[in-house]
């Protein structure tokens, strides 16, 4: 886990597993909007920090999923994860009133990969530009070269 830096913004949000039928809340998961260009982003993506995400998805590994827009958030549905836990649905509400991700019903594909302590996702340019709106209001707008910071 990575926890804050610059260019990492934290977001209220919550974090639910589903595993079998019932999901639960991931409690402790940190949540960032690491911006491209800070903190060694290539890209601008959503960190999710919580060691037991390491057993959905084994740091170094990579997958593609759907992305379906909630009225409070998304859920990410993993086409194959590469853990031990056969969760295939994460679902992440998030409470800010300024951050529209995905509109409700509207559907993406996402990269997802794993990361020691947690994992990312990885957006569309259409909903990157999205994401990086609500960086810019929040201070840090995308910078290109992430060689020097």
């Amino acid at each position: 886990m990575t926890g804050p830096g610059i260019g990492k913004i934290p977001l209220k949000a919550k974090v639910y597993v589903k595993y079998r039928s019932t999901p639960f809340e991931l409690k402790n998961t940190d949540i960032y909007l690491h911006v491209k260009g800070y903190s060694l982003a290539r890209v601008t993506h959503i960190d999710l920090e919580n060691e037991y995400l390491n057993r959905i998805m084994r740091p170094k590994t990579h997958t593609y999923g759907k992305a379906i827009g909630l009225r409070d958030g998304f859920k990410v549905i993993l086409f194959k994860p590469t853990g031990e836990v056969a969760a295939k649905e994460i679902i992440l509400k998030i409470y800010e009133p300024e951050l529209t991700v995905l509109k409700p019903y509207e559907e993406t594909i996402v990269y997802v990969g794993g990361k020691d302590g947690g994992i990312f996702i990885g957006f569309k340019r259409n909903i990157l530009d999205r994401l990086e709106e609500f960086a810019e209001r929040r201070g840090y707008p995308p910078r290109r070269s992430t060689l020097l910071y």
